[in-house]
Formats: structure tokens, sequence, C-alpha cells
């Protein structure tokens, strides 16, 4: 083994790669870890060089990002302005549609709290620096997909500690779990939780060899508020915001989502979101461009509110005019809560669109 120059660091000394040889392969077209590694010659049992080429990595995609050029404002019916404030605070209160929310709350406590005595998991990883900025981490299988998983609540309730117990039915499929917690409102925007998911899928591509997952089968789901979040980093990583790049994930599952933020001004659910007109215009994924996405299944209960509905409908109707591969699900007897128990539920409809968009990412291997 030779001595490499200072402005050329060796990589891994096991099989003598410099950072030189790294850079030509990545500009060669290998963007991947999986790939530039089998170029590279690099065993999948060596450690000592997988952080600096996935260092190298990420500097060559925010290198080649695409220009931050704001989005194409796109229009969103808003019949909600000739409702009374009773009915808009009705229709933006799922629980209205249910006898009793705790049941199913009490029902994600519980199944959660089985998960974490049943499984082997990573708990309470950071991805950041901020007390709120971890996530726990379900292991299934070495080189398996990865799905991640932001809990609604509104924005200002619940978090991953009751919001695990999709796990055990995942795991069993093979697919690998992380669960994220973002800071709350009023501790913190809305804005700012967008930040904090995409930080978290970023920190989790970075740490894909570590973790065992694979870095390009990555699928992010979310209910209600955690469907918003989604639809917001899929939107973050279009524009290469935030770590993330147009290929940071392959996949989206979105659950009775919220994706125009303005109706929510005038009820009660903004005392604690301080949204003004220009905010919730500015944060909601539904009235801008939504180009490039990976595919997307849009998804919401029978039992729900119109409104909630419609904002699944329209938004399917924005991703299919701009070319993105989705689909729009009523699922019949489902409601606003318990429609997230599809996402593990075997031969459930959501369960099945899951499957398809990972068995989809593996026919493009």
């Amino acid at each position: 083994m030779t001595d490499a120059p200072i402005n050329n660091p060796i990589i891994c000394t096991c099989f003598d790669i410099d950072q030189a040889k790294v850079k030509t392969a990545i500009a060669q077209g290998h963007n991947d870890f999986r790939k530039l590694r089998m170029v590279l010659g690099v065993a999948g049992d060596c450690g000592n060089c997988h952080r600096p080429i996935n260092k190298l990595l990420k500097a060559h995609r925010a290198l080649n990002a695409p220009s931050k050029d704001p989005l194409i404002r796109r229009r969103f019916p808003m019949p909600w302005q000739h409702m009374s404030r009773a009915k808009v605070e009705q229709e933006y209160t799922p629980s209205s549609c249910v006898d009793d929310i705790m049941v199913f709350i009490n029902d994600y406590i519980r199944h959660s709290k089985d998960a974490q005595h049943q499984l082997n998991y990573a708990s309470n990883l950071a991805y950041g620096n901020d007390m709120g900025e971890r996530l726990d981490y379900f292991p299934a299988q070495t080189d398996g997909p990865l799905l991640v998983y932001i809990h609604g609540g509104y924005w200002q309730e619940l978090s991953k500690n009751e919001s695990c117990f999709m796990a055990p039915g995942l795991l069993e499929q093979g697919t690998n779990v992380a669960i994220i917690d973002y800071t709350l409102a009023p501790k913190a925007t809305i804005k700012h939780m967008i930040a904090q998911c995409c930080k978290a899928v970023a920190w989790l591509l970075c740490e894909s060899q570590e973790l065992g997952f694979d870095g390009n089968k990555v699928v992010i789901a979310g209910s209600s508020a955690g469907g918003h979040l989604c639809a917001s980093v899929l939107q973050a990583a279009q524009q290469g915001l935030h770590g993330l790049s147009p290929n940071s994930i392959s996949g989206a599952i979105l659950l009775s989502g919220v994706y125009d933020l303005r109706p929510l001004i005038n009820t009660t659910i903004n005392e604690a979101l301080g949204l003004t007109l220009q905010d919730a215009t500015d944060l909601s994924p539904g009235l801008y461009s939504n180009q490039d996405l990976p595919p997307c299944v849009i998804a919401y209960g029978s039992n729900e509110t119109q409104e909630f509905k419609r904002q699944s409908q329209e938004y399917y109707q924005q991703l299919l005019s701009d070319g993105v591969q989705s689909q729009c699900i009523e699922v019949a007897g489902r409601n606003h809560f318990d429609i997230v128990f599809d996402l593990a539920l075997k031969d459930s409809c959501i369960n099945q669109q899951l499957i398809g968009l990972i068995t989809e990412l593996s026919l493009q291997e």
C-alpha cells in the first residue's frame, strides 16, 4: 500500500481505495452506495470506508441538487369559505365521526407497548441536537426496505411512543421500520416540524449501512398531520432542501392528510399552531406543484368528514395533473383513526399498496 497525497487521502485501507477513485466512480454515475461499493470492489463487511464514502456521496448530491426555484402555485378549491365557522370546526374535527376517540388512542398505546416489549429495537436515536429530534428503529432484515412513519395528532399531540404499533406486522413482511418524533406545537412551528422530519429522513439515509436497510428502498408514510408532513417532506426533497434530493425517497403512503391548511386558521386547532394566512399558504403542499414526486398512495376512511375526504381527493388530482404516479383509495369501514392499522394488516388494501411499492422498487434493481 502506498501513501496517498494529503489532498487525496486513503478512504479504505483494506482495499487501498483513495478519495480520487471514489470521486471518479461517483462522477461516472454510480451515485448510490450499493452500486458504488460493487464498482470499487469493497466488501460488504468492510466498515472502514462506509462513512467516508457516504460523506462523499452526500457532498456530490448536494452539489448537483436542482436549483431551489420557487414552486409553481396551484389552485386548490375552497368550499370551506362558504361554511359557517361552526361547520368548518366540525369538518376539521375528525373525532366528530366516532363515538369515542380515546378508544383508538388507547389502542395505539396498547399495541405500541406490545411492540416495544416483543421486539428488539434501537430507541431514541438522535437525528439532531434538539431533545425532540429522536427516532426509534425496528430492524427486520439486512438490505431490506425501510418504512419511515410520521405520526399525526394535529401537530400538537402524540409521539413515536404511541405510534410503533405497525412494527410487528411490517417486520414479519421483511420491512424495516423507523418511527420519527418531532417537536410539537406550541413549542415549534409547522415549518420547523417539516425541517425536522426532513432531517430525520436524511439522517436515516446517511446511516443506512450502519442500520442495515437498503437506502434505495425508502417509503415514507404518515397519518393526518403526519400525512401533511410526509407530503411536505416529498416537496422539500423535490427541491433538494434539508439534506434531501429528488431521489432520496422512493414512495409514500399518505393517510387522511391535510394538504391545504388555510381552513384551519379560524378553528380552535390553530390556537396552538398560530398560523397566519401567509403561513398556511406557504406550508400547504396542495397549493404548489408536485412534479417529479415518487409514486404516492392517498387514502382515507369511508367514515370521515367530507372535508377530509375532499382534501385527499383534491391532492390526488393535483398529483395526477403533475404527472405523479398515484392512487386514491377510500377504505370501507375505516375512520380517521383506525385506517393507520391497515399499514401492517396483511391483505388489507393499504398493506397491499405498500407491498406493491416495495415490489416495484425491487424490479427496478
